[in-house]
């Protein structure tokens, strides 16, 4: 998908660095518009599968693209985002297979491209409510950081950008995550996340954000050729999953859409 010449684009590159998202398995330049025109909000009246209209709806929109990469001790890792309004796809190579999540409406799916399964879990009420909360579906981590206790330390210029920095720190360690100063649509550049327990530092960085994208909703559904296991809810998953052992392709990486915290 590329985003018509005359759309407005958001661009961050970091030239010769690699990172990784995931959230489960492993998750983890220079500008050429200001950080003030980065990834509007693209909104879309949310409705789930079967036909019924999601609460909150919004007005339609342009699609959202966005790549993120994850640096660990155990390797890198590339994460691709599309999103229209509320719904996601999100798709990341792991152990040689390409992942596609997709968030769409009243179901969570999870399947392996190339062996063509997977399976498909009914989103939470609560979940389904809060799409019309988000600014977007993912690179929701300030709103994340804010929501735990965070708080803005300094102000700094990060590899060429004017950037507030952002920290939150508890038993497990502390996040700092840096965001262009005077974004209104608050767009993560990098979050660094240290394990105290570990020793360990784990970066993310989002490598571009390209807005005003004409995705059209087909792209947010598996193809018609897929084997998906079917679960009734995210408990009826973590049963199967306790009786049965392990379900491709993996395990959901994006747990906030399938149910909200605390559920």
């Amino acid at each position: 998908m590329k985003a018509e010449p005359s759309k407005e684009r958001y661009w961050m590159t970091r030239a010769g660095r690699a990172a990784t998202l995931l959230l489960a398995v492993t998750m983890a330049g220079p500008l050429s518009v200001s950080p003030s025109k980065a990834a509007s909000n693209p909104e879309q009246a949310p409705t789930d599968s079967a036909g019924a209209p999601a609460p909150h709806s919004r007005p339609p929109g342009k699609g959202l693209q966005a790549t993120s990469m994850t640096r660990t001790d155990y390797g890198v890792a590339v994460v691709q985002y599309w999103s229209l309004g509320p719904r996601l796809r999100a798709e990341a190579v792991v152990s040689g297979h390409n992942v596609v999540t997709v968030v769409n409406g009243a179901f969570y799916y999870a399947y392996d491209s190339l062996e063509g399964r997977g399976y498909r879990i009914r989103r939470s009420r609560a979940a389904i409510e809060a799409d019309g909360e988000r600014l977007r579906p993912f690179g929701l981590q300030l709103q994340e950081i804010l929501a735990e206790g965070g708080e803005k330390i300094r102000e700094e210029t990060f590899e060429g950008i004017l950037v507030d920095v952002y920290r939150v720190t508890d038993d497990e360690g502390r996040r700092t995550l840096r965001v262009p100063t005077g974004d209104p649509n608050q767009i993560p550049i990098s979050l660094e996340t240290y394990n105290r327990s570990r020793g360990h530092t784990v970066r993310l960085d989002w490598i571009n954000w390209l807005t005003g994208m004409n995705v059209p909703e087909s792209f947010f559904m598996p193809p018609p050729n897929v084997e998906l296991e079917e679960f009734e809810s995210y408990d009826d998953y973590r049963i199967r999953l306790a009786e049965g052992g392990p379900i491709p392709p993996a395990l959901p990486f994006f747990k906030d859409l399938l149910v909200s915290p605390g559920e």
